[in-house]
Protein backbone atom coordinates (compact mmCIF):
# COMPACT_ATOMS: atom_id res chain seq x y z
CA UNK A 1 0.00 0.00 0.00
CA UNK A 2 1.57 3.29 -0.69
CA UNK A 3 1.06 6.32 1.31
CA UNK A 4 1.59 9.65 2.11
CA UNK A 5 2.60 11.68 4.91
CA UNK A 6 2.92 15.36 5.14
CA UNK A 7 2.60 18.29 7.12
CA UNK A 8 0.62 21.42 5.72
CA UNK A 9 -1.03 24.67 6.33
CA UNK A 10 -4.43 26.35 5.69
CA UNK A 11 -2.96 26.86 1.57
CA UNK A 12 -1.57 23.18 1.58
CA UNK A 13 1.98 24.88 1.90
CA UNK A 14 4.41 22.19 2.88
CA UNK A 15 7.58 24.07 2.62
CA UNK A 16 9.89 26.65 1.98
CA UNK A 17 13.55 26.91 0.55
CA UNK A 18 13.06 23.39 1.12
CA UNK A 19 13.06 23.73 4.56
CA UNK A 20 9.28 22.75 6.79
CA UNK A 21 7.65 25.44 7.31
CA UNK A 22 7.69 25.07 11.09
CA UNK A 23 9.40 22.63 13.41
CA UNK A 24 6.83 21.33 15.04
CA UNK A 25 8.22 18.95 17.97
CA UNK A 26 4.28 16.31 17.98
CA UNK A 27 4.24 16.51 14.45
CA UNK A 28 7.92 15.23 14.50
CA UNK A 29 7.24 12.71 16.80
CA UNK A 30 3.96 11.74 15.11
CA UNK A 31 6.12 11.11 11.64
CA UNK A 32 8.21 8.81 13.16
CA UNK A 33 5.92 7.11 14.72
CA UNK A 34 4.28 6.00 11.93
CA UNK A 35 6.88 5.53 9.51
CA UNK A 36 9.00 3.70 11.66
CA UNK A 37 9.81 0.12 10.77
CA UNK A 38 8.07 1.01 6.79
CA UNK A 39 10.23 2.50 3.05
CA UNK A 40 10.29 5.97 3.34
CA UNK A 41 10.38 7.13 -0.59
CA UNK A 42 11.37 10.83 -1.32
CA UNK A 43 13.29 13.02 -3.74
CA UNK A 44 16.26 14.04 -3.54
CA UNK A 45 16.53 17.57 -2.26
CA UNK A 46 13.69 16.40 0.37
CA UNK A 47 16.70 13.88 1.11
CA UNK A 48 19.41 16.28 1.52
CA UNK A 49 17.50 18.79 3.86
CA UNK A 50 16.94 15.80 6.24
CA UNK A 51 18.63 16.70 9.05
CA UNK A 52 19.72 12.89 9.79
CA UNK A 53 20.72 10.98 6.38
CA UNK A 54 19.61 8.33 6.19
CA UNK A 55 16.32 8.37 8.19
CA UNK A 56 17.10 5.98 10.80
CA UNK A 57 14.85 2.48 11.21
CA UNK A 58 13.44 2.77 7.49
CA UNK A 59 14.54 1.98 4.64
CA UNK A 60 15.13 5.11 2.64
CA UNK A 61 14.32 5.65 -1.20
CA UNK A 62 15.43 8.37 -3.08
CA UNK A 63 14.23 9.18 -6.62
CA UNK A 64 16.47 11.72 -9.02
CA UNK A 65 17.24 12.05 -12.53
CA UNK A 66 21.10 11.71 -11.13
CA UNK A 67 23.18 9.01 -11.52
CA UNK A 68 24.51 8.80 -7.87
CA UNK A 69 24.91 6.54 -4.83
CA UNK A 70 23.92 7.20 -1.76
CA UNK A 71 25.39 5.92 1.48
CA UNK A 72 22.10 4.40 3.18
CA UNK A 73 19.44 4.55 0.70
CA UNK A 74 18.20 2.99 -2.24
CA UNK A 75 18.75 5.64 -5.82
CA UNK A 76 15.70 4.96 -8.26
CA UNK A 77 15.36 7.12 -10.88
CA UNK A 78 11.52 6.92 -11.84
CA UNK A 79 8.14 6.69 -10.43
CA UNK A 80 8.04 3.16 -12.93
CA UNK A 81 11.25 2.14 -10.67
CA UNK A 82 9.42 2.82 -7.84
CA UNK A 83 6.37 0.92 -8.13
CA UNK A 84 8.21 -2.12 -9.48
CA UNK A 85 10.18 -1.85 -6.43
CA UNK A 86 7.16 -1.64 -4.05
CA UNK A 87 6.23 -4.52 -6.04
CA UNK A 88 8.59 -6.76 -5.48
CA UNK A 89 9.11 -6.32 -1.66
CA UNK A 90 7.09 -7.09 0.99
CA UNK A 91 6.43 -4.04 2.50
CA UNK A 92 2.98 -3.96 3.38
CA UNK A 93 2.86 0.59 3.35
CA UNK A 94 5.39 2.28 1.95
CA UNK A 95 5.25 6.07 2.88
CA UNK A 96 6.03 8.87 0.36
CA UNK A 97 6.92 12.10 2.26
CA UNK A 98 8.08 14.31 -0.44
CA UNK A 99 8.51 16.93 -2.45
CA UNK A 100 5.73 18.44 -4.12
CA UNK A 101 6.39 16.89 -7.62
CA UNK A 102 7.15 13.55 -5.62
CA UNK A 103 3.59 13.91 -4.14
CA UNK A 104 2.26 15.07 -7.31
CA UNK A 105 3.47 12.17 -9.41
CA UNK A 106 2.38 9.62 -6.62
CA UNK A 107 -1.21 11.13 -6.04
CA UNK A 108 -2.95 8.38 -8.46
CA UNK A 109 -1.43 5.66 -6.67
CA UNK A 110 -1.52 6.37 -2.75
CA UNK A 111 -4.35 4.99 -0.52
CA UNK A 112 -4.10 6.80 2.42
CA UNK A 113 -2.91 10.33 3.29
CA UNK A 114 -1.49 11.30 6.69
CA UNK A 115 -2.00 14.73 6.73
CA UNK A 116 -1.12 16.94 9.36
CA UNK A 117 -3.33 20.34 9.68
CA UNK A 118 -1.66 23.39 10.46
CA UNK A 119 -4.15 25.73 11.64
CA UNK A 120 -1.89 28.81 10.23
CA UNK A 121 -1.11 30.22 6.88
CA UNK A 122 2.91 30.27 6.05
CA UNK A 123 4.80 32.08 3.26
CA UNK A 124 5.08 28.64 1.35
CA UNK A 125 6.98 28.50 -1.74
CA UNK A 126 5.86 24.46 -1.97
CA UNK A 127 2.46 23.01 -2.12
CA UNK A 128 0.97 19.52 -1.72
CA UNK A 129 -1.54 18.68 -3.89
CA UNK A 130 -5.58 19.48 -3.83
CA UNK A 131 -7.14 16.63 -1.93
CA UNK A 132 -9.89 15.81 -4.61
CA UNK A 133 -13.44 14.31 -3.48
CA UNK A 134 -12.27 10.68 -3.80
CA UNK A 135 -10.70 10.65 -0.10
CA UNK A 136 -12.88 10.42 2.50
CA UNK A 137 -11.76 11.31 6.36
CA UNK A 138 -11.10 8.05 8.32
CA UNK A 139 -9.82 9.69 11.34
CA UNK A 140 -8.83 12.70 13.06
CA UNK A 141 -6.58 12.70 16.56
CA UNK A 142 -5.13 15.66 18.70
CA UNK A 143 -4.07 16.26 22.35
CA UNK A 144 -4.03 19.52 24.43
CA UNK A 145 -0.43 19.69 23.66
CA UNK A 146 -1.81 19.51 19.46
CA UNK A 147 -4.22 22.16 20.15
CA UNK A 148 -2.48 24.72 22.62
CA UNK A 149 0.73 24.76 20.54
CA UNK A 150 2.44 27.84 19.03
CA UNK A 151 1.19 26.15 15.92
CA UNK A 152 -1.94 24.21 16.57
CA UNK A 153 -2.52 20.99 14.71
CA UNK A 154 -4.49 18.02 14.45
CA UNK A 155 -3.79 14.59 13.01
CA UNK A 156 -5.81 13.44 10.09
CA UNK A 157 -5.97 10.04 8.11
CA UNK A 158 -7.81 10.39 4.59
CA UNK A 159 -8.50 7.11 2.81
CA UNK A 160 -9.22 6.94 -0.75
CA UNK A 161 -12.67 6.00 -1.47
CA UNK A 162 -13.55 2.57 -3.25
CA UNK A 163 -15.50 3.19 -6.36
CA UNK A 164 -18.73 1.72 -6.90
CA UNK A 165 -18.12 0.96 -10.37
Amino acid sequence: MISMIVAMDQNNGIGKNNDLLAHIKPDLSYFKKVTQKHTVIMGYHTYMSLPIRPLPNRQNIVVTRKNIDIEGAIVLHSIQEILQWIEDHEDDEVFICGGASIYEQFMPYAEKLYITHIFHSFDADTFFPKIGQDWEIKNVQATRENIEHQYPHVFTLYQRKVSSL
